[in-house]
């Protein structure tokens, strides 16, 4: 990298993390990722277990790294697919975000409770309380400072005369959701004319913990509201619309994002073994408020759900920052669950 493009890219950093540290980073898949918007949301599938991972790659082409990996295992012990009554999940939870040439490190380990109640057929209330350990870190030895100029270009072995003093801390967080579903019919897909919705509302850092970067200076991590809504409208029996809106304010900073996707049934269960799942075909766009077109394509083999989408960002940003990769891949368990032999149907 050029002299300059180092230099610029170090006090973008700054700029990055002076006015964001107290930030939490952001998805595009708000489907796929709505347990981390919401943990009201967590269990609220069809089918037992699930096992989800996700992992997106920011801002390609800027010389450095900026990675964010997800997982959730959700359980929901004592469920009934063939009967609404109210039934409780749970979540342990995983997260590692790092960016930059510093390894600012977010890790996160933490576990989420939810309760579900059907008020009436089809009509579900959620409630979902989290907890976690969360980790900050970095190692600014990595990072060239203007100071390390040797007349020539920036050079590692020149001492730059600055003190590494950021402290690796830990700290308790806290966060709790509200949701309220209705699906007309307990298979999840949808017939001409049948509508779906799912709401929520949620806020993290309840608690808004002190982050103590170094021994001098701390801040505080802002709450973050959390308001979701998805749509779905069956256009026959085998395709459907979604469309979903996610808006998250977090101290200044406030973003929304708003997904159209449709939905193809690709091939029907087996009505007679069971032994064949749905598969389905989803693909469309998101729209991120701060200038990102999003396309999205997903395949789902009935167990296996897989998602990617390609961030292209088209504001002023795009040259700087360019574009992102976010990948999803979930397993659940439909028919059987891994704890006992209740089978769906």
């Amino acid at each position: 990298m050029r002299p300059e493009n180092r230099i610029f890219l170090f006090c973008a950093l700054l700029v990055l993390f002076s006015s964001a540290n107290a930030q939490d980073f952001h998805l595009t898949q708000i489907e796929r990722s709505a347990p981390y918007l919401n943990p009201a949301f967590v269990g609220a599938y069809k089918g037992y277990e699930r096992i989800s991972l996700l992992n997106r790659n920011q801002w390609i082409g800027t010389g450095t790294q900026f990675l964010t990996s997800y997982g959730m295992a959700e359980f929901t012990p004592g469920r009934n697919l063939s009967k609404e009554r109210a039934y409780v999940s749970i979540a342990p939870t995983f997260s590692n975000d790092v960016g930059g040439d510093s390894r600012m490190t977010q890790r996160s380990f933490g576990l989420t409770v939810s309760g579900h109640l059907p008020l009436a057929k089809g009509h579900w209330l959620d409630a979902g309380l989290q907890t976690a350990i969360q980790q900050r870190s970095a190692d600014f030895s990595k990072l060239l400072y203007y100071s390390q100029w040797n007349g020539l270009s920036l050079d590692p072995s020149v001492f730059s005369g600055e003190e590494n003093d950021f402290v690796s801390f830990s700290f308790v967080d806290a966060g709790l959701g509200l949701a309220y579903r209705y699906e007309p019919n307990s298979r999840g897909e949808l017939k001409e004319g049948q509508w779906a919705l799912t709401t929520g509302l949620s806020m993290q850092h309840v608690n808004k913990p002190v982050l103590q970067y170094n021994s001098l200076s701390a801040d505080r991590l802002y709450q973050k509201l959390v308001s979701y809504a998805q749509f779905s409208l069956g256009l026959n029996g085998v395709s459907a619309l979604k469309f979903s809106l996610a808006y998250t304010r977090q101290g200044s900073h406030q973003e929304a994002i708003f997904g159209a996707l449709y939905r193809l049934q690709m091939r029907g269960a087996s009505q007679i073994t069971n032994e064949v799942s749905n598969r389905f075909l989803t693909a469309g766009l998101y729209f991120r408020s701060t200038a990102a077109l999003s396309p999205y394509v997903a395949i789902d083999f009935g167990a296996l759900d897989l998602g990617l989408s390609y961030d292209a960002d088209l504001g002023r940003l795009a040259s700087a920052y360019r574009n992102s990769v976010e990948v999803n891949l979930s397993y659940t368990f439909n028919k059987k669950s891994m704890f006992k032999g209740n089978r769906l149907f």
